[in-house]
């Protein structure tokens, strides 16, 4: 609770991005930290409409200092290809923002504890707060699970829209962001009959942007 409290304040007093980036850094509560190479804060367009959340940083990740650059991120790279999306575009219509529930690598790619992902959640709450999208995507079970409160599992959560409501005050919500759940990219590389699903997601979220522009 303690590290948890710390974490909820640092967050608090981080109002921008660069403040935010420089509190994760220098938080000590997460002992992951210690066994990670780099910070993995975000990447993409911080004025993009859709910001991406997956789970926690991988080998890739964590030897660049940035999310979803390993087999899977390029993965997830092709799929927003096809809907117009590019995490390199200056335009915020066509762009995204990426970013992860944790911000270093867990040790031999192993899943997070609870514990951790309660201390990183007043960060990544924080986070999507400062970025503002209109809409959320959530790569696999832990990014849904911990941003939308929930108990059921990425299968039945996915391709269902969920409003998102933030857990800590910190995470105050303006704007009424809508959250899409899908299958994290590197599900679908063992288990590539479920691109299927995702391709619906992501045609959903292509209409779903479509529909809020008009």
């Amino acid at each position: 609770a303690k590290l948890r409290a710390e974490s909820e304040s640092l967050a608090r007093e981080s109002d921008s991005l660069d403040k935010l980036q420089k509190s994760i850094a220098e938080f000590d509560g997460l002992s992951i930290k210690k066994t990670a190479t780099n910070l993995v804060f975000a990447d993409g367009n911080p004025k993009a409409r859709v910001m991406i959340i997956g789970e926690a940083p991988g080998a890739d990740e964590d030897r660049q200092g940035l999310p979803f650059v390993g087999k899977s991120g390029q993965l997830l790279d092709k799929i927003l290809f096809y809907i117009g999306l590019d995490r390199q575009a200056e335009d915020p219509e066509k762009a995204v923002y990426i970013s992860n529930i944790l911000n270093w690598r867990p040790p031999g790619n192993r899943t997070p504890t609870t514990a951790e992902i309660e201390i990183a959640l007043p960060f990544i709450e924080k986070h999507i707060a400062l970025i503002q999208p209109e809409i959320l995507v959530l790569c696999g079970g832990i990014s849904a699970k911990t941003l939308l409160n929930e108990t059921r599992g990425i299968t039945k959560l996915r391709g269902q829209w969920a409003q998102y409501n933030p857990q800590t005050e910190i995470g105050v919500e303006k704007n009424q962001t809508q959250a899409l759940p899908t299958f994290h990219p590197s599900f679908l590389l063992r288990n590539p009959a479920q691109k299927k699903s995702v391709w619906q997601d992501v045609l959903s979220l292509q209409k779903r942007l479509e529909q809020s522009k008009a």
